[in-house]
């Protein structure tokens, strides 16, 4: 064929033409020169939806069209995409672009074709659009072709597409858009398959289904199909479903149509064993041809299968990385969920952050060098490799019972659900068991002295903490600040890059551990204060819960004063002195006043904000990754979250509830000491007054270590900072922050780094959205997104309970604290995980819901201060429940139960 400007055969394309081709186009095209079969066919390119576009003066009113879309208003957005579809099926498309769509229809010998869009917005890494563009089967003769060209045209404006993009964060300027026009296969059967399955995510696993006819049927959802799961490698069938084949399309006339399939073939299998098996090593192929997992479309004919499209799986969870490539079977722990009950991804060089400090502190010099196999990174969360523990049954049973004291302040949802996995895979794990006392010795033989000069470290804290319970407090602190001190001298004589990365990666284990832990050590004898009250009160009868109930029978992972029985004792641990975070919310909610009875508006030069940041500036969203913005460095969230408590008047509220709860923590203190006396255990009365009055002293301060611990990362932030101005000087970044965006072994390369930010940029965005996270992984790509637990009614939700109280109110769903200005006065807080920094959100809400947490992380233990009932560890609870829906939480039986879909 002769040199076209505006057409080209598909067997003249590659991957690599895919901003001419499209998506579709450039993988069909890369098929064919691998000689997989593809029907042939050619590409109308995006040059000629450009002149196209051009020649008729479509882009000026699809501008205005788009300008007055709402994209929360669907009726809107409806309204103007369908104006667009009009606009393209009305224009005119060029000669040249005509003549020669005729000349390459006639080649192929104008037969019934398949016109398939093939957008350059399409098959991307986080959003494959499938399905969401316009495909046109059994098009025949020159006039319906070029209609279903316009169509296909007209679908980059599709009303879902439209929408599609906007929730990927994908701009609608400068699209273009191709078209494929395909010799249609009159498949006899056809059907989907996926390289990896995309239910659970194994990669070692195919998924296949298949029904009669064309596959249109079973795209648009008209016909339930025969499913198989087969294993790759084994190529023995994993799960099998036969279908009731009711309906299938078939080519008529012209275009396709829905019938009825004959009674005798509605039950037949559709794949027999040696078909299954030709599909198996094609799917083979052509993911090793593409490099990943891919979505394919096969059609069935003349005794011989065609691949008709491909595109990549976007919705598999990414694999860890570094890959684990042995046969073996791994099992990785999701780091951030576990211990911080965090969902949200981290910044690359946050998790370079968290690198350095576990091998810091686990390694000894000589293995710190070597690579580390056992922290993975996927989809920018932390896993670590645990298999060699789940080898051992006692291990799996506490996990699964939650019975590890060590545990208790972890996300019991995750130690469930490794213990599930362990189980399930327990005879894959057992081929490999090392005994018990080689992998002790092996890991001995790898530590360093970071967990024994920690060890060592809380043996003289413990003691002092002990013996002088209201000075530890104090003690801690000098400790804390003299750490930070050390930091900064040793800041101010760093050099080069070199040494500055060097700094910070030695020193992580000293911000995280030694800071965090050491200042801990001196608070811990103050936590077993309420329990040593509750014994005493349990030795003279003395119920606290206000119902008759124990503790354990309430829920067996609390506080100490939730397991001691005690809605009455839980009353001291609220607005407890000497707590950051509460004062931090408390100074919140005065500055609201004070701005309101001044007539003033919060900004960052007001001195009641500046005077606020010079307190808790160094504090942020997500202040346990390096890389997010301090306060200081944006006030965005604290200046919107002020304004929403001027608003409402929410300040009023809060500050009333504060003292009110301080004032009941008294007379409960005083109530408890007077039965007490009644009962003639004078001696004891004045021993439960004493201890109490220090838990309610000492309690806040359990919330200091991680004030500091934030200063010490605030300190690292500032160095690789200037690491990043540095390499902007050097004319590698646009901007110092992009640092965050980059790994250490891309700072060492020596190149230019813009590309590589924006890349790192671009997934860490797609993460940020992505929703549910896995708590577990394994090395064939299985995700774990939650445990198995008992069965929940339409109406009513089981979570884990966290904080006692039972509420009524309305939903209120947010995905991350920045939009807690849309939050109202006592409603119902849904989110997927809470850290400090949702805090001052509490002194708005009646009741608190999670899908992730422990008991005693920060969000159920705020809640408990402030009263708060709370519920955690709901499954899909950010996608279940829905604004305005009223519901009731127990967060003493962790039951929700939604009474009315709307306020």
């Amino acid at each position: 064929m002769k040199e076209f400007e505006f057409v080209r055969l598909l067997d003249e394309i590659c991957e690599k033409d895919v901003l001419s081709a499209g998506g579709k186009g450039a993988n069909l095209g890369a098929m064919l020169k691998a000689g997989l079969p593809v029907p042939g066919g050619f590409v109308l390119t995006v040059n000629s939806y450009q002149r196209f576009v051009e020649v008729n003066d479509l882009e000026k009113d699809i501008i205005e069209l788009l300008a007055k879309a709402d994209k929360d208003n669907t009726a809107v957005i409806n309204k103007a995409t369908e104006e667009i579809k009009v606009l393209f099926e009305s224009g005119e498309i060029p000669d040249d672009i005509q003549n020669e769509i005729d000349e390459a229809y006639a080649k192929m010998g104008k037969p019934g074709v398949a016109v398939r869009s093939s957008s350059t917005a399409e098959d991307l890494p986080g959003a494959s659009f499938a399905g969401q563009y316009s495909t046109f089967l059994n098009v025949k003769g020159k006039s319906e072709l070029i209609t279903s060209i316009k169509k296909c045209w007209a679908s980059l404006w599709n009303d879902r597409v439209v929408a599609y993009r906007a929730k990927q964060k994908i701009g609608s300027k400068d699209l273009s858009h191709a078209v494929v026009v395909q010799k249609l296969i009159d498949s006899k059967k056809s059907g989907i398959l996926f390289t990896a399955n995309p239910i659970n995510g194994r990669r070692d696993e195919i998924s296949l289904n298949s029904s009669w006819g064309l596959g249109e049927a079973i795209v648009s959802g008209d016909v339930t199909p025969d499913q198989w799961v087969i294993n790759k490698k084994s190529e023995k069938v994993v799960n099998e479903y036969i279908a009731v084949k009711k309906v299938m399309s078939i080519r008529k006339e012209k275009g396709i149509e829905l019938v009825s399939v004959e009674p005798e073939k509605q039950k037949e299998i559709t794949l027999n064993r040696g078909e299954r098996k030709e599909l198996l090593y094609l799917a083979l192929k052509v993911e090793e041809y593409f490099g990943s997992p891919q979505d394919i479309e096969w059609a069935f004919a003349d005794g011989k299968f065609y691949l008709v499209q491909s595109r990549p799986i976007t919705s598999l969870y990414p694999m860890p990385q570094p890959e684990d490539t042995d046969e073996e079977l791994r099992i990785y722990m999701n780091l951030m969920m576990y211990r911080q009950a965090m969902s949200a991804p981290i910044t690359p060089m946050g998790i370079e952050f968290f690198k350095n400090m576990l091998v810091g502190v686990l390694l000894n010099s000589r293995h710190r060098k070597k690579p580390v196999r056992w922290f993975k990174n996927a989809g920018g969360r932390m896993f670590v490799d645990i298999t060699e523990f789940l080898k051992f049954k006692k291990v799996l049973d506490r996990l699964e019972s939650y019975k590890i004291p060590a545990l208790m302040d972890t996300e019991p949802m995750t130690l469930k659900a490794l213990a599930q996995v362990a189980v399930r895979n327990s005879t894959e794990l057992m081929k490999n068991k090392k005994p018990l006392i080689s992998l002790l010795f092996g890991m001995i033989s790898k530590m360093g002295f970071g967990m024994l000069g920690l060890s060592m470290a809380a043996i003289p804290k413990r003691i002092y903490g002990k013996m002088f319970p209201r000075k530890a407090a104090e003690k801690s602190l000098e400790y804390g600040n003299r750490q930070l001190a050390r930091l900064q001298r040793k800041r101010v004589k760093l050099r080069t890059i070199e040494e500055k990365l060097a700094f910070v990666a030695k020193e992580a284990p000293t911000v995280s551990f030694s800071i965090g832990y050491g200042m801990t050590f001196y608070l811990m004898p103050s936590f077993e204060y309420m329990n040593r009250a509750g014994k005493i009160l349990k030795k003279y009868g003395d119920d606290t819960s206000g119902s008759g109930k124990t503790g354990r029978e309430v829920s067996h992972s609390m506080t100490t004063a939730i397991e001691m029985g005690s809605a009455e004792l839980g009353k001291l641990e609220r607005a407890v002195p000497n707590s950051v975070t509460t004062e931090m919310g408390l100074e919140m909610l005065q500055m609201a006043k004070r701005l309101v009875q001044a007539g003033e508006e919060p900004s960052p030069r007001h001195p009641y904000i500046k005077n606020f940041l010079a307190q808790y500036g160094h504090r942020s969203t997500e202040e346990i990754d390096i890389g997010i913005p301090t306060w200081e460095e944006d006030p965005t969230y604290v200046i919107s979250l002020i304004r929403s408590y001027m608003n409402d008047k929410a300040y009023q509220r809060g500050i009333e509830k504060f003292y009110s709860d301080r004032e009941e923590a008294e007379k409960t203190i005083q109530n408890i000491t007077a039965r007490l006396k009644r009962k003639g255990a004078g001696k004891d009365a004045r021993r439960v007054e004493k201890l109490l009055r220090i838990h309610r002293e000492t309690f806040g301060y359990r919330e200091l270590p991680k004030s500091i611990l934030v200063k010490g990362i605030g300190i690292m932030r500032g160095i690789l900072a200037d690491v990043g101005e540095e390499l902007k000087a050097e004319g590698r970044l646009d901007d110092k922050n992009d640092v965050f965006f980059l790994f250490y072994e891309d700072i060492r390369t020596g190149t230019d780094l813009k590309e590589r930010v924006r890349l790192n940029r671009e997934e860490y965005q797609r993460e940020l959205h992505r929703t549910p996270v896995p708590r577990v992984m394994t090395s064939t790509g299985e995700t774990v997104y939650y445990a198995a637990t008992e069965d929940e009614s339409d109406d009513a939700y089981k979570g884990i309970p966290a904080s006692p109280g039972v509420y009524e109110g309305p939903v209120k769903v947010l995905r991350m604290p920045e939009e807690g200005d849309r939050l109202k006065q006592g409603e119902v807080l849904v989110a997927a995980s809470t850290n400090p920094a949702w805090t001052p959100l509490f002194l708005k809400i009646g009741g608190l819901i999670m899908e992730t947490g422990a008991p005693m992380s920060h969000g159920p233990v705020v809640a408990r201060e402030y009263g708060i009932p709370a519920v955690i560890g709901v499954r899909d609870a950010t996608t279940r429940l829905k604004d305005g829906q009223m519901v009731r939480i127990n967060g003493e039986t962790g039951r929700i139960e939604v009474i009315s879909s709307e306020k």
